[in-house]
């Protein structure tokens, strides 16, 4: 029985770590190859804080979860902004650093003896001194780390985890800090890491630095893909098998020869074969979808399907603030942008009137994506000014844009296609207190109510957009038509006041092109300030109300579709004839 316990005390360990590196890599899209280090560095911080600092078994495991988690958010801010092969490099590193650290300090580690004597476990008199006597503690702390870990990824946060995972940059347009949810998860992550070692410490009354090598991140990484990226049932069944199928092959005759020298080798096996072969894991992500739709459908019964009516906001909503009437809402000054010896923007100007449907026409490498990018501060101009409603917004980060009421989407769509169709409407939806770990731990019911209120929300913005019917399919699987409206839908949720549509029509047929110049339409009509990059000229003449001609990264010519269209000269620049 003892040795039983031992087994699932060792499985519950390692459910709790590959749970704790999910959040880090399946949600948050960061491959940590140093998670064995974070467990290793809680484990010795715990330890010395029993046996020198005269800390009790809980104290010691909170400074060990607050300590590396410090030591976690310090690391990552500086390298987390690095492509995914950089932080890869980066985490090895760190792993191997940390692993050397401990061998030579001896006198504080023991080197690669280790520390032995690590005080048991004691609580109110009863020493969990045996495996058997253990499993009840860490039966509870898994159930813990579980708890907490589901907690935060169904909430706002893991959407935006999500939403990261797929497209860093789509998610800084729609209002969210990536930097900061990255660092806020990567700290989460080794802190639960950490705890994870300070309890595993106690258990084996001993500590040294071979439980956080490289072979162990490496069995962590192969459990989280075994079982299933961003699924945290997955992540507990990759662990149970790692863990317990090669005990169960040690009774075999002989196997223990055999599986002990090549259990490294059989985890590289099995990592490169799922990754090759069922990159999902045994638990996809969405695996139970079917039930989620259920529940979702139960909270959202009696809201009706918008019938065929002009556009307004949710309940009526406004968004951000009334309309701005002493002169042009957005302007753009005299900006300029050089790659290099490029000059893309030169001198730009770009006046939106509200309530009107502006256009920005022009060649193609005119200019007109860039000037998007540094009208919504995903680039900063050389030159020049930006005014939102008369103030200087030259210098305000992307990730702001949408909360004073400035959304652009992107030409070749960014929709989150790994995500339902509702989870990419409720990831725009801004100010959700869900976002915040205080609010949804320790405001539980407020968080509930609102989500249940942005279901809603998201819900009337997918009837906006005609996408209802579809709001629980995977937006991968929705034609690229459906995916252009499921992108407007995303806008129409941040409720911003002013919409950049970069190519709102390309790529779609005739029929669904008039589908695109209605909803724009109707937006104007109720208010939103729009402006579009169109090559089709003829939805160009249609909707809107003036047109700035580009050509060399600056504006050459402004006036109505008509007038423009009208010019020779213009025409020989846009043709090329």
């Amino acid at each position: 029985m003892e040795y039983l316990a031992h087994i699932l005390n060792l499985a519950f360990t390692f459910v709790a770590l590959t749970i704790s590196l999910n959040l880090i890599l399946g949600y948050g899209g960061m491959a940590s190859m140093a998670h064995g280090a974070f467990f290793c560095i809680g484990g010795y911080i715990s330890a010395m804080a029993t046996m020198h600092w005269g800390c009790s078994f809980f104290l010691s495991v909170v400074l060990a979860v607050i300590a590396t988690s410090i030591l976690g958010g310090a690391l990552a801010a500086p390298f987390i902004r690095v492509q995914e092969e950089y932080l890869i490099l980066f985490t090895i590193a760190f792993q191997m650093v940390v692993f050397y650290l401990m061998l030579s300090l001896y006198n504080i580690t023991g080197g690669d003896s280790g520390i032995f004597g690590v005080p048991p476990v004691e609580i109110f008199g009863f020493v969990a001194d045996t495996p058997g006597k253990f499993l009840p503690i860490m039966t509870a702390f898994m159930i813990i780390v579980f708890y907490v870990s589901m907690k935060v990824t169904n909430s706002p946060i893991g959407r935006v985890l999500k939403g990261i995972r797929e497209d860093d940059m789509a998610v800084a347009s729609l209002g969210k800090n990536v930097i900061k949810f990255k660092v806020i998860i990567f700290m989460v992550g080794t802190g639960i890491a950490a705890g994870i070692g300070g309890i595993f410490a106690h258990y084996t009354e001993f500590i040294s630095p071979s439980i956080g090598n490289l072979d162990q991140s490496i069995l962590i990484i192969a459990m989280v893909v075994l079982g299933g990226s961003a699924n945290l049932w997955g992540s507990a069944l990759g662990a149970c098998l790692l863990i317990i199928i090669p005990e169960i092959l040690n009774f075999l005759p002989g196997a223990t020869d055999i599986i002990v020298p090549l259990r490294g080798f059989i985890y590289g096996v099995l990592l490169i074969l799922f990754m090759r072969f069922r990159p999902e894991g045994l638990l996809p992500e969405y695996f139970n979808l079917k039930s989620s739709k259920k529940r979702v459908l139960d909270l959202l019964d009696g809201v009706p399907e918008k019938k065929s009516e002009p556009f307004r906001s949710f309940e009526g909503n406004p968004g951000h603030g009334t309309a701005f009437k002493q002169g042009p809402i957005l302007e753009a000054r005299g900006i300029s942008k050089s790659f290099g010896g490029l000059k893309a923007v030169n001198n730009f100007f770009l006046e939106l009137d509200s309530a009107k449907i502006t256009a920005l026409v022009g060649p193609n490498g005119c200019g007109k994506t860039t000037a998007f990018n540094l009208i919504t501060g995903f680039l900063k101009p050389d030159n020049g000014k930006i005014f939102f409603r008369g103030k200087n917004i030259t210098n305000l980060p992307a990730h702001k844009m949408p909360y004073i009421g400035i959304v652009r989407s992107w030409q070749d769509v960014r929709i989150f296609k790994g995500m339902t169709v509702m989870d990419n409407l409720l990831i725009a939806i801004q100010n959700q207190s869900g976002e915040s770990l205080v609010k949804l731990f320790f405001m539980p019911w407020y968080v509930k109510k609102e989500q249940t209120d942005n279901m809603k929300r998201a819900l009337f913005y997918l009837d906006t957009v005609g996408l209802r019917r579809k709001a629980f399919e995977i937006a991968r699987n929705l034609s690229y038509a459906e995916q252009k409206l499921l992108a407007m839908g995303r806008l129409l949720a941040t409720e911003a006041e002013v919409l950049l549509l970069d190519e709102p029509s390309s790529g779609v047929d005739p029929n669904w092109v008039e589908n695109f110049m209605n909803i724009i339409k109707e937006l104007a009509v109720s208010g939103k300030t729009i402006c579009i990059v169109e090559h089709n000229l003829e939805v160009v003449r249609k909707i809107s109300d003036i047109v700035f001609f580009m050509a060399e990264g600056r504006v050459i010519a402004k006036g109505s579709a008509e007038e423009l269209m009208s010019d020779p000269k213009l025409g020989e620049i846009y043709f090329g004839v």
